[in-house]
């Protein structure tokens, strides 16, 4: 996993919209390049999902999971996170972790 495939998390849930819109609309092979486009895209976002599921420290989770899937702006992210944790905090949080796994 990529720091880039976990902050482009919440432009592939917009996407994925988009497209399961443009599917009804459509038909025949657009249809289909547009299922097998949202596929894909499915695929790589229950990946990233998976990701952030498995990190081990629950406020680390709780962080990527603002961050990268509700897109919220560091200082909300501090704000849901609580205990005086700054927007600069989770920031560091967040980017160590990024770090310690080599993404």
């Amino acid at each position: 996993m990529t720091k880039k495939d976990l902050l482009g998390a919440y432009y592939l849930e917009k996407e994925i919209e988009i497209l399961e819109e443009g599917k009804e609309r459509t038909s025949g092979a657009d249809r289909r390049i547009i299922a097998k486009k949202l596929s894909e895209l499915t695929r790589k976002r229950q990946e990233i999902h998976s990701f952030i599921m498995a990190i081990d420290d629950p406020q680390t989770r709780l962080i990527a999971e603002l961050r990268c899937m509700k897109s919220l702006k560091w200082n909300a992210v501090a704000d849901k996170i609580g205990g005086m944790n700054s927007e600069y905090t989770v920031k560091k949080r967040f980017y160590r972790f990024l770090e310690k796994v080599g993404a």
